[in-house]
C-alpha cells in the first residue's frame, strides 16, 4: 500500500525529473530533495514508486535512474536500488554500464511531456537557454550518431511535397524538395508561391532538442531565399517547421521568430 506521502513526492518530483532529462542533465539526490522540500533519504520511496509503478507499467524508460550521488568513490551514479532487479552481484564496471544504458534511454525518450499531461502534472517552463541547450546537446550526440535522414523523415517531407495545402499555401508551380541555395545549405520543401513570394519548410520527427535546431534552420533559409531571390530587394518569404509534433514551449519559441509551427499525425 503506497501511502500519501510517497504519492505526493512523486507527483511533485516528476516534473523536475521530466525537466532534467529534456535538457540532458542528471541531478543530484540533494537537488532534487531541496527542489521538492525532501530529505534526501526519503527520496528512494518516491524514485521507486516512479520507477515500478508509472515507468515499468507503462512501458517507459526508468526515468528515476538520473538521480545520482554528489560525493564519494560513486559520485555521479544512482544509489544500490536504482534496478528493480537490484545490483548485487554486478561489478563496478557493469554497475555503470547499465546506468549509463538507462540514462540515455531516458533523455533520448521525446515523449515525457505526454507523460505530465497523462498524469494532469504541470511541465517546469523552459529558459530559452535551456531550449537553446537542448539543441546543442542533440548537434552533439547526432553527430556522433551519424547516419543521413530517417525514413519517417522522408515520409513526412515527401507529404508536404504532395499536400501543400496542409500550410494553407497555394503554390504556382510544384513544391521543390532539397532545395540547394547558392551557399550550399539545403531546404527539405520550398515553394515559388508567385505574386506571394516563397516559403521554405524544414521537416523534423519531433525530437525537442531537434526542434529548436529547426527553428535556427528555417531562420537561415528564409533570410538565404530573401537574399538569393530579393537580390538586394525586398522579397517576402515564409518559413515553417513541420513535425509529427511540437511541444507548447517549442512551438512559442519559433512564433517569436514568426516561424509558422505545422503538427501533422504521423503516416
Amino acid at each position: 500500500m503506497v501511502n500519501e506521502k510517497t504519492l505526493s513526492g512523486a507527483k511533485d518530483a516528476l516534473p523536475h525529473l521530466v525537466y532534467y532529462a529534456q535538457i540532458r542533465e542528471t541531478l543530484t539526490y540533494k537537488k532534487l530533495g531541496n527542489l521538492i522540500g525532501r530529505h534526501p533519504r526519503a527520496l528512494s520511496h518516491i524514485l521507486g514508486y516512479i520507477r515500478d509503478k508509472i515507468c515499468i507499467p507503462k512501458g517507459l524508460p526508468l526515468i528515476s535512474a538520473i538521480v545520482v550521488r554528489v560525493a564519494g568513490k560513486d559520485r555521479g551514479l544512482p544509489g544500490v536500488s536504482f534496478l528493480p532487479e537490484g545490483t548485487k552481484g554486478l561489478s563496478k564496471e557493469e554497475y555503470r554500464q547499465k546506468f549509463e544504458e538507462l540514462r540515455d534511454e531516458v533523455f533520448n525518450w521525446d515523449r515525457w511531456d505526454d507523460l505530465l499531461k497523462e498524469l494532469g502534472l504541470k511541465a517546469i517552463r523552459k529558459t530559452p537557454e535551456d531550449l537553446d541547450r537542448e539543441a546543442a546537446e542533440y548537434i552533439k550526440v547526432s553527430k556522433r550518431a551519424g547516419g543521413g535522414e530517417s525514413e519517417k523523415h522522408e515520409q513526412l517531407k515527401n507529404y508536404i511535397e504532395r499536400n501543400p495545402g496542409i500550410l494553407e499555401l497555394s503554390p504556382d508551380k510544384k513544391p521543390e524538395t532539397e532545395f540547394r541555395f547558392l551557399s550550399g545549405d539545403r531546404c527539405d520543401v520550398v515553394m515559388d508561391l508567385g505574386k506571394e513570394g516563397w516559403a521554405v519548410i524544414e521537416i523534423k520527427q519531433g525530437q525537442r532538442g531537434e526542434l529548436v535546431k529547426g527553428i535556427y534552420q528555417a531562420i537561415k533559409y528564409r533570410a538565404l531565399m530573401q537574399a538569393q531571390k530579393g537580390r538586394g530587394q525586398a522579397c517576402n518569404v515564409k518559413a515553417f517547421l513541420v513535425a509529427y509534433r511540437i511541444p507548447f514551449d517549442i512551438r512559442k519559441r519559433a512564433e517569436r521568430f514568426k516561424i509558422g509551427c505545422r503538427e501533422v499525425t504521423p503516416l
